[in-house]
């Protein structure tokens, strides 16, 4: 069966397939996934042809699902495969560092104190309630919004129109439409943004949401409509 899927970053088509998928040591037989044969030039096609993967392992609610196909994981919880319905990440803010995704359960040597719980507000995008946000002594949302957190996606995105001028906030210059950046003499100075997400406080600082790239100080945020 043939598909075309549409990615935020562009359309992606090519056949429906089954396979044994394999991940961790754990096997989910007959598991369908999508193999692509054509992907329309864009930033997904640069990732595509210039990263270290071979393909997008999909972590979000079926009920999204275009052709409403389950993935892996919930396969994973359907047939029992792994203990609980929970999935974790580990990131290394050094790139050369490896990460962590854990299938049913949490690597608790990860962390330390307890973790923050911020119920879901759709179980459609895993999505939460933003209820501020501040930069510096700025409020950026002063009222109740819908977030998404997404671990698919390179930089925060936000409504284009705020982002912008969270953009001029931070002294950052537009380039090539959509990213900015900020003199790299000047980054570490930058004030911390806050996010409260369901009742819970959450600091990025400059070194968090600044990213050094090819002797560039990238802004770590981009303008998008998401439906």
């Amino acid at each position: 069966r043939e598909y075309k899927v549409m990615y935020g970053s562009g359309p992606v088509e090519g056949v429906f397939s089954k396979d044994t998928v394999s991940v961790g040591g754990i096997d989910v037989p007959g598991q369908p996934f999508a193999e692509v044969s054509k992907v329309s030039f864009g930033p997904l096609n640069i990732a595509f042809a210039m990263g270290k993967f071979d393909g997008l392992l999909g972590l979000g609610f079926k009920s999204i699902s275009q052709y409403n196909v389950p993935t892996p994981f919930e396969a994973m919880i359907d047939k029992k495969l792994i203990s609980e319905p929970v999935f974790a990440f580990y990131l290394q803010e050094d790139a050369s560092e490896q990460g962590e995704l854990v299938l049913g359960g949490i690597d608790s040597s990860h962390f330390t104190g307890s973790l923050a719980d911020v119920p879901l507000t759709s179980e459609t995008y895993w999505q939460v309630s933003l209820d501020a946000m501040r930069f510096g002594g700025e409020a950026v949302v002063s009222s109740p919004a819908k977030a998404i957190i997404d671990s698919g996606t390179s930089l925060l995105a936000g409504p284009p129109e705020q982002v912008a001028a969270l953009a001029r906030q931070a002294g950052a210059t537009s380039i090539m439409g959509k990213a900015y950046v900020v003199d790299c003499a000047k980054a570490d100075a930058l004030p911390a943004l806050k996010f409260t997400l369901g009742g819970h406080d959450f600091v990025l600082e400059a070194k968090d949401y600044v990213l050094r790239v090819s002797g560039q100080c990238l802004f770590a945020f981009t303008g998008i409509d998401v439906p």
